[in-house]
């Protein structure tokens, strides 16, 4: 079947409605007459001419808006939001997207011990169909530390540039970063998923029509497949979103627009007014709600406020969203005194996620 957004499914629609309506034209005729029956049979061809040119007329608005980007999203399989499945650990599955590559200690300054362990992983999405390469960190004691059934929050730090998380190097220092917190006692045992923006040039984690649906994948993929693999939580509150360098804007997109599966972000104090490594919205459409949605302090202020708290990492860009931001929307921003913006930013995440041992 074409795609719903795709070039084949408008020529297909066009051909079928020219093909109804030649043969009502010529069998119109044959349909004449004041019986009953003849008289369905007029309707019936008259419904399928309209039915065939609506169709049409629906396909051609919604390749060019992208206002539904597959035939799940228009069936009401994908609404947007995620649903979280708790799958036990090791248990494999139809739902089980997540192939650990290698596993190595975490050690930090101090302590003989290790301090967590740092996974490489492969993910494939069900749903996007997209696959990613990155690292998981599992704290110190992992899976027993918190006892009993208890599950773990989550931290997904996404990059806009594949090197930051796909490097052993850059991986490891983001999971020393968060292992000399939880060792110091500022930051709780929890998951950290390290991961880049998306695939090729779209770094904005965007459902792009008849392109990467890297938000599908963010929302709805990569939840289903940590769960299947680890004890992470699968609750709103379990779950939040680091941006590093440009994946800020990812991870701020994210949560803006998928609040049902992320409840909270650190981003640095970034421009946020169009997706990283793009020029902007195509000519004639920067003034119509599809171009300026792009603008993420435009889409603050046009849409509901979403129950999610966003820390700045910084000042800067952030004042645009401090002056918009209502209840239920928590907008904080903080420039970091002496600790990098990373642990600044791992320690607020981990003081607003659900408490330890939370369903």
């Amino acid at each position: 079947m074409p795609g719903l957004t795709s070039a084949a499914l408008v020529w297909d629609l066009a051909v079928l409605a020219a093909a109804l309506l030649g043969m009502l034209l010529t069998g119109w005729p044959r349909l004449a007459g004041s019986g009953l029956s003849q008289v369905v049979r007029r309707v019936i061809a008259l419904c399928l001419v309209e039915a065939s040119l609506l169709g049409l007329v629906i396909a051609v608005v919604n390749r060019a808006g992208g206002f539904y980007s597959s035939w799940s999203d228009l069936l009401g399989r994908y609404t947007g939001g995620g649903t979280l499945r708790s799958v036990a650990e090791g248990t494999s599955g139809n739902s089980a997207a997540l192939t650990v590559l290698s596993s190595a200690p975490v050690s930090i300054p101090g302590s003989v011990h290790p301090v967590g362990t740092l996974q490489t992983v492969a993910i494939a999405g069900q749903l996007s169909g997209l696959s990613f390469r990155g690292h998981v960190y599992l704290p110190p004691g992992y899976p027993q530390a918190l006892g009993g059934h208890a599950r773990y929050p989550v931290i997904v730090a996404i990059s806009g540039s594949p090197a930051t998380t796909e490097a052993p190097g850059a991986a490891v220092r983001l999971a020393v970063a968060a292992a000399q917190q939880i060792a110091s006692g500022r930051l709780r045992p929890l998951i950290v998923v390290m991961l880049p923006a998306g695939p090729g040039a779209d770094l904005g984690c965007l459902n792009l029509p008849a392109g990467p649906q890297a938000a599908l994948f963010f929302s709805q993929d990569l939840p289903a497949a940590i769960a299947s693999r680890y004890l992470a939580g699968t609750g709103r509150n379990d779950w939040g979103l680091l941006g590093v360098a440009s994946g800020g804007y990812c991870a701020l997109h994210l949560v803006l627009t998928s609040a049902p599966v992320f409840s909270a972000a650190a981003v640095p104090a970034g421009s946020y007014t169009r997706p990283p490594g793009s020029a902007g919205p195509p000519a004639g459409s920067r003034d119509s709600p599809l171009g300026l949605q792009d603008n993420l302090a435009w889409l603050v202020g046009h849409q509901p406020m979403q129950p999610i708290s966003v820390l700045f990492t910084g000042t800067g860009q952030a004042r645009s969203f401090l002056s918009i931001a209502r209840s239920p929307m928590q907008v904080t921003a903080e420039a970091p005194a002496s600790a990098p913006p990373s642990a600044l930013a791992l320690d607020w995440l981990g003081r607003v996620l659900s408490a330890p041992g939370g369903r």
